[in-house]
């Protein structure tokens, strides 16, 4: 099911962000690609980084600069949520954002190649900058591992080293962890585990 959903996700980011054009103007460039098409891509990519994000801030007045920067950082917010939601291993920060890189290049490329809009490597860091406040959504969201219990009790069952109780007497007594052993929370005495017998 959450498989589905991601995958329904990079679907659409890929209509949104490829085939974002009228049918019959992407069906004439696919008609009109040739092997010139890659050079004129490659003449007119962006390889430099903030260029283009310079430009739409420098012409902010003329072009559509709120749109196109906060366009391509929210079209990939979700992609920083729904893939660690998706899978626990793509948790981590480095590897969700490494996935999106090689996402959003593959777009990249695949434009460069196909004539379907322009290599711009300021979409990649924008790209990547949404991905990265959609993990961030996801680790706020998703909680953190529960803390130790304020009174420093714990179940029964503490292994060695680890606070846990002893039962004596028909009663439970609870203790907290010790360097070499446990001190008894009910009459503050210390008392030390013996080593396990070996053999």
């Amino acid at each position: 099911m959450r498989q589905a959903v991601f995958l329904c996700y990079l679907l659409l980011a890929v209509r949104l962000l490829i085939f974002k054009y009228p049918l019959d103007v992407l069906a004439e460039t696919a008609a009109l690609w040739q092997s010139e098409t890659v050079l004129e891509g490659l003449r007119t990519a962006n390889f430099t980084l903030f260029k283009t994000i310079r430009m739409y801030i420098r012409y902010s007045d003329r072009l559509n600069s709120f749109e196109n920067l906060a366009g391509n950082v929210a079209v990939f917010v979700p992609f920083g949520i729904l893939l660690p939601w998706m899978d626990r291993k793509y948790g981590g920060f480095f590897r969700m954002l490494f996935n999106a890189f090689l996402f959003t290049s593959g777009i990249e490329l695949f434009q460069l190649l196909s004539g379907f809009g322009a290599f711009d490597v300021d979409d990649i860091l924008l790209n990547c900058a949404g991905a990265a406040m959609g993990w961030i959504i996801w680790r706020l969201a998703s909680g953190r591992p529960a803390r130790r219990p304020a009174s420093g009790r714990f179940p029964a069952g503490g292994l060695r080293g680890q606070p846990g109780e002893m039962r004596s007497g028909g009663q439970t007594v609870f203790y907290e962890e010790k360097r070499d052993g446990y001190k008894s929370k009910k009459t503050g005495e210390n008392r030390f585990k013996e080593k396990a017998h070996r053999g």
